[in-house]
């Protein structure tokens, strides 16, 4: 997915309604190297990790192998000009680990049906040249982004996505929608979708931001049709999006979609191991957490609540997941009270030139060394002004100028 612009609309989505279904819990502890991955390359059975990559992850996934991933979800193409230029890497690699291969195009369609065709062309064209397998999965990834529009309106928003979807159905592939939860909400039919492709959806919702190892089930996203679910952008550490299978996925058989269609049967095959489940849970999960920037706190509506705040390195249990409220991302660490989400997990930032650290005083730390252009860091609240000059803050003590990013 675009690094940009899809982080937003993946946590946005824990603002909708939520599955009650009692979860995993989120978990940050070391993970072994030596994990043994018992997928085949056309199938991969219910509630299956999985990630995807594009030319800003490595060529070779064996550390995702090696980490349970069992199946990788390569971007190809974008437009119908870009292509992956790791795209032929990765799916020999995610082969050669034993991974289910599958592939996703960027869209930058809009509501063009005309151009969704075009664009499915290109997909394909650019999945068969980098090796994807006949008949495995390409998924269009309909988000913010390239001059994509999302605001055309559901209805025909959702037609040329279906346009896309039937092309590459017709070259002997089986698609799949990507999205933000808030964006197939609110921005798609996804009615239309779903009754062409049941199940047909990968839905990217998270609960935080920030690692996250196992998903945690009480923030599922609750919506028909979903298929995979990718609930993080930092899977274990390795920087990279985490994924889940909802339902057994394959490319050798002869249905066109994954064969589950009740709601219900959906929901049996999210629960975690314990198989147990809270339809009206009073309980919130509670996640202790680093705020990294003073944090001012706020009320259910937005309001700062005078200058009460939290210093920065102090640590506050965090009550459920993020909150959206007036557009803003908040975390509720108490009863009616939030503080600022960026100041706790921070916001994803791409370095745009070579940059290096300094620390408080505005002294270079010459341990850490050159940041190239391109690395992405996180970012904990605004901007700062050292001896005259703006900073983000990346860690504690340590900053990088605001003109490298």
């Amino acid at each position: 997915m675009r690094k940009k612009e899809q982080r937003l609309l993946s946590v946005l989505a824990c603002a909708g309604s939520l599955t009650m279904v009692a979860g995993l819990a989120t978990q940050t502890s070391p993970i072994s190297k030596s994990v043994t991955v018992k997928a085949a390359t056309d199938s991969v059975a219910a509630r299956s990790y999985g990630v995807d990559v594009a030319s800003y992850q490595s060529s070779n996934v064996t550390a995702d192998a090696q980490a349970g991933a069992q199946f990788a979800i390569v971007k190809v193409s974008e437009g119908i000009s870009y292509q992956n230029p790791k795209a032929s890497a990765q799916v020999a690699s995610a082969i050669n680990n034993n991974m289910m291969p599958m592939a996703y195009h960027f869209a930058t369609f809009g509501a063009d049906s005309a151009s969704a065709v075009a664009e499915a062309n290109f997909a394909v064209a650019s999945a068969q040249a980098v090796g994807l397998p006949s008949g495995s999965y390409i998924a269009c990834d309909w988000e913010s982004g390239q001059g994509n529009t999302i605001n055309a309106g559901k209805t025909a928003s959702a037609n040329a996505i279906l346009a896309f979807m039937n092309q590459i159905s017709a070259s002997g592939y089986k698609p799949l929608l990507y999205s933000g939860a808030y964006l197939l909400r609110n921005n798609i039919d996804t009615s239309v979708i779903l009754n062409s492709y049941p199940n047909s959806l990968w839905v990217a919702s998270y609960a935080t931001l920030g690692r996250i190892d196992t998903p945690d089930f009480n923030y599922f996203p609750s919506m028909d049709g979903i298929a995979i679910w990718q609930f993080t952008d930092n899977w274990r550490g390795l920087s990279v999006d985490g994924n889940i299978t909802l339902l057994p996925l394959s490319y050798n058989s002869s249905t066109t979609q994954a064969p589950v269609t009740n709601t219900q049967q959906v929901a049996e095959q999210a629960k975690p191991e314990n198989n147990t489940v809270t339809t009206n849970s009073s309980t919130e999960v509670k996640t202790v957490k680093t705020v990294m920037h003073k944090a001012y706190i706020y009320d259910k509506d937005g309001n700062r609540v005078g200058n009460s705040s939290i210093g920065a390195y102090n640590q506050v249990t965090v009550l459920g997941g993020m909150v959206v409220i007036n557009g803003k991302q908040y975390y509720k660490i108490g009863d009616n009270q939030y503080a600022n989400l960026s100041n706790i997990d921070g916001r994803k930032r791409v370095l745009t030139h070579n940059a290096y650290v300094y620390n408080n005083q505005g002294q270079r730390v010459y341990a850490e060394g050159k940041l190239y252009a391109g690395r992405t860091l996180y970012t904990y609240g605004s901007s700062i002004s050292i001896n005259g000059k703006r900073y983000f803050r990346i860690n504690r003590n340590r900053y990088v100028k605001t003109g490298n990013f």
